[in-house]
């Protein structure tokens, strides 16, 4: 079963492992990124950031699709998975054959030519088009970076913004 989707360019680190794996009750982590697949250091500092007794998988997004569809229908498996961009995010949306249906957006750093959204979201264009795109097929967007903060939406952060 799918817990929690997050979009987090950290991948794990404190918040994801203590706040958002507790609060979703995750036993599984699915991290669903390219260089960490390819990079042993990358994986090992995955691993051992994860909390102990969670399981961890890390793959290709290209290949991550049908994974993440049988999470969804798996019953012991209780999975976070986590993004490191927005590109990403909407492939796997794409991929994923509508398992999906709710993206926690957390942190996405600022970095130059990036709007900022918040203190902890700042967006390319290509990312807000990407953003838009995955609310349009119909996936909800939660952008919160801490499981007791307030849930807030695109529309409502592009109107501060």
């Amino acid at each position: 079963m799918l817990k929690l989707v997050r979009i987090d360019d950290r991948l794990i680190h404190g918040q994801v492992a203590v706040g958002w794996t507790s609060s979703a009750e995750a036993n599984t982590i699915f991290v669903v990124n390219d260089q960490a697949q390819n990079d042993r250091v990358k994986a090992m500092a995955l691993d051992l950031a994860k909390p102990n007794g969670v399981k961890l998988y890390i793959r290709g997004v290209s290949e991550s699709g049908p994974i993440v569809e049988k999470f969804a229908n798996a019953k012991k498996a209780q999975v976070l998975v986590l993004v490191r961009t927005v590109k990403d995010a909407l492939e796997l949306v794409k991929t994923s054959g509508n398992a999906i249906k709710v993206i926690n957006v957390g942190g996405l750093r600022f970095e130059e030519g990036k709007r900022k959204l918040n203190d902890f979201i700042s967006v390319s264009a290509e990312d807000l088009k990407d953003l838009e795109e995955i609310e349009n097929l119909g996936v909800e967007l939660d952008f919160r970076m801490l499981p007791r903060d307030k849930k807030t939406t695109l529309s409502e952060l592009l109107k501060k913004g």
